[in-house]
Formats: C-alpha cells, sequence, structure tokens
C-alpha cells in the first residue's frame, strides 16, 4: 500500500483535525517553523506599546505562544478568534494567567472581520494569512486597517517567497526542508506537505508590501527572517 493510500484509509474527516494537531505540536515543540524567535520578536515589538493596548490575536489557535509574548506588558484587552473549538479550549486555559480582560471568539476570521466593529491597538496573524489568495489577503488587511484606527499596527507572521520567486519555487524549497523535520515520520510528513501544497499562498515581500499600502497602511517593515528564509515577520503602520 502507498503512503497516499495510508492516508485515505487511515484519515477520515473525524480524525483528521486529531491526527494534524498532533503533528503539529512536533512542530511546535522542535520549533521547526522558528515561533520561538517569531515571538520573541513580536514580544519586543510588543513592548513599544502604549498602556492599555487592545490585542486582537487572529487565528490564535491554543494561544500559548501568544500568552507567553504578552505576559507582563501592560495591555487593557485580548480578543482571540479561531474556527476550532477544540483549540479554543486549550486558549482558554493559556491566556488565563494575562492580567487584563480576555475573550475568545470562535469563527471564520475573515467573515468575523467583516462585522467586527470594534477598534484594536495592534492586531497579530501567525501563520494564517497565507492560506488566502492574494484578493482575500487583501480583504482582511483592509479590515484590519479600519479596525487599527489613527494609530493601530498589524504584525504578520508568513510564508514569503524570495525576490522574484514564485508559489511553486517556494515550494520546492519547503520540499527540502524534509531532513530538518527528522522528528515527523513520512505518513507525518507527507500530511504535513500535502496540506502545505495544497493550501498555503506565499507572497514576496515586496508583495505583503503592496498589500499594505493597498489596505491604507502607510508604513511597512521587516523585522525577522527566519533562517530557512520561508518565512518572515511584518509590521504595518496605520
Amino acid at each position: 500500500m502507498t503512503a497516499a493510500a495510508k492516508i485515505d484509509v487511515a484519515v477520515t474527516p473525524s480524525t483528521l483535525f486529531q491526527e494534524m494537531w498532533g503533528i503539529y505540536r512536533k512542530v511546535l515543540d522542535n520549533n521547526y517553523l522558528f515561533h520561538r524567535e517569531a515571538y520573541a520578536t513580536l514580544r519586543q515589538l510588543l513592548q513599544n506599546q502604549r498602556a492599555g493596548f487592545t490585542f486582537l490575536d487572529v487565528a490564535c489557535g491554543d494561544a500559548s505562544f501568544s500568552a507567553a509574548a504578552l505576559a507582563g506588558l501592560p495591555i487593557d484587552r485580548y480578543i482571540g478568534i479561531d474556527l476550532s473549538q477544540t483549540a479554543l479550549d486549550e486558549a482558554a486555559a493559556n491566556i488565563a494567567g494575562l492580567s487584563c480582560a480576555a475573550e475568545l471568539r470562535r469563527g471564520d476570521f475573515v467573515e468575523w472581520l467583516r462585522a467586527c466593529e470594534e477598534p484594536v491597538d495592534v492586531a497579530w496573524i501567525g501563520l494564517s494569512l497565507h492560506h488566502l489568495p492574494f484578493d482575500r489577503k487583501l480583504e482582511v488587511m483592509r479590515q484590519l486597517r479600519r479596525l487599527a484606527g489613527l494609530s493601530g499596527t498589524l504584525l504578520i507572521y508568513e510564508n514569503t517567497c524570495r525576490m522574484g520567486e514564485s508559489r511553486a519555487g517556494w515550494m520546492k524549497r519547503w520540499g527540502r526542508q524534509r531532513k530538518v523535520f527528522s522528528a515527523l515520520n513520512s505518513l507525518e510528513w507527507l500530511l504535513l506537505t500535502t496540506h502545505v501544497n495544497s493550501m498555503d499562498h506565499p507572497e514576496t515581500a515586496s508583495s505583503w508590501r503592496k498589500l499594505g499600502h493597498l489596505a491604507g497602511f502607510r508604513e511597512v517593515r521587516e523585522h525577522y527572517r527566519c533562517p530557512s528564509n520561508l518565512f518572515r515577520l511584518f509590521s504595518f503602520k496605520a
């Protein structure tokens, strides 16, 4: 039986989330996507925020990294949005230690942002915006620009192509990471890579800047580039 056939037999819709979460947990625990460095950069940037800021965590997942980045900072309000109730249940425990008002919302963040009227000082998206094609990324960033008002900031950590590199080129570089992901067995790597190839839409740095300006942000800056050069962290200032 081929690996692809094993996926069809072993991973049903009812078990897919648990299967992928276990794989993603391995990815996080081994820091394969450089979450530790990205969130350390996020924390450093948040230290410049005025006291009493509101933080919107878009596609927050279990919020473990965000909670650690926010710990001890003068945050007044935390809002997390995610589609997965399982992730939100874990997030509730992870944000319980924050010394601020905190709430979690369940829903598709694209739809939620369209309806949201609550202003925020900082919006954060970590490895989720790249699931959308260019036009839908722009829609989300325009909604976040609206919520950010005159002085808010959007921060993202997302798949980024090299200058002039195509999506296919980025995917080839992703594929060459197999040896790095040594904690994953062959089936786990295949599941993860199938997800990446079907769902991820990286942009070049210039495209991220274009998106920012089209969305109405006046200033775009790159703050962190991971060692594999597959992901970068950008800020967008209103």
